[in-house]
């Protein structure tokens, strides 16, 4: 046996080749650190009382199911090699229209849903056209997006919140459980399997797959790389705009504080981060979700031990830095191995 076949054997069990020991933590790390915060929490002085009760747990569950479909929405353009950035501002506009709507106007429910999550599919046609049609860097869009967008919202709003004329029906959503769990956590579930099952059971998916890993050579192959990357950008925008609904289902309201640049970076870190487990070097679902929860009891773990408020974005930021180093040095090694 050579030494890159070297194997590890445990006390009267077989052989187990290293190399598989060594996948093992690195697809499963991400999920263990998870279970490891949990308990750690769930066992310090500082936060065993008030940390692994239910009432903290479903809150945890709740809220995050809106930060969740936004990273599961920004996977669609980073799949293709592309960022956006404004996944965070265009839910913040979604919130205050499908808001708005129905306190100004007295528009039914089903249309104000529908204003939300349409503004964010039309917004992710804007960024889609001016990335892959016309060429413009994705990231000097999507950053304008943001201003131009945060801009509107606060017009819209004259810098107030919108807590009246809102539909009991959408703010029963965003409150009630079902079976003891958040309903927006079913709404969750089901975003992830269709983005799941586009990604990683559609010719579509493996399209975008191969756009991110070769443009060039994509356009060899006769795929329509341009358009696309504009319907990834679409479904980007389109799962930002389902997630200011669902802020204002969650809030019972709509501010114009809410929905920032910096909700785009924690989307961006989870992604990231979920890129370097399940399915390292390669943004996935399930690692985005793992990467989505461990973040949230972190910062809520840190939070209910007394930490101040600037841990959030702290936590957050440096995450997606050494997010993005590890998934860079595990992709690159990757493709050196292949």
């Amino acid at each position: 046996m050579s030494e890159l076949e070297h194997t590890a054997r445990p006390a009267d069990g077989p052989r187990v080749p290293h190399d598989r020991v060594l996948a093992f933590v690195e697809r499963y790390a991400l999920v263990m650190v998870l279970v490891a915060v949990l308990v750690f929490f769930s066992l310090w002085g500082e936060t065993s009382d008030t940390f692994p009760t239910s009432a903290n747990i479903k809150n945890v569950l709740g809220n995050q199911a809106v930060v969740a479909i936004l990273s599961l929405g920004i996977m669609f353009p980073l799949v293709c090699g592309e960022f956006d950035f404004s996944v965070g501002p265009v839910a913040g506009l979604s919130q205050v229209l499908c808001a708005g709507f129905m306190a100004r106007l007295g528009v039914p429910l089903a249309v104000a849903i529908a204003v939300g999550i349409g503004v964010g599919a039309a917004i992710g046609v804007v960024n889609g056209v001016a990335t892959g049609r016309i060429g413009v860097n994705s990231l000097i869009v999507t950053l304008g997006i943001s201003a131009l967008v945060t801009g509107i919202v606060s017009w819209y709003t004259n810098s107030q919140s919108i807590i009246n004329g809102i539909s009991s029906d959408l703010t029963d959503l965003g409150a009630g459980d079902w079976f003891g769990l958040p309903r927006t956590l079913y709404v969750l579930a089901v975003v992830a399997a269709v983005v799941y099952y586009l990604l990683e059971h559609t010719p579509f998916g493996r399209y975008l797959y191969s756009i991110g890993s070769n443009p060039s050579a994509a356009r060899l192959v006769g795929l329509p790389v341009e358009r696309l990357v504009v319907i990834a950008f679409v479904l980007s925008g389109t799962l930002a705009g389902l997630a200011g609904v669902l802020l204002v289902a969650r809030n019972g309201s709509a501010s114009p504080q809410v929905g920032t640049v910096g909700d785009s970076l924690q989307a961006l870190a989870a992604a990231f981060l979920g890129a370097t487990a399940i399915k390292p070097g390669r943004f996935n679902v399930v690692g985005t979700l793992v990467a989505i929860f461990l973040l949230a009891f972190t910062v809520t773990g840190l939070s209910l031990a007394g930490v101040e408020g600037w841990i959030n974005d702290v936590f957050n930021g440096a995450a997606l830095f050494v997010a993005v180093l590890i998934s860079t040095i595990v992709g690159r090694r990757r493709a050196m191995a292949s």
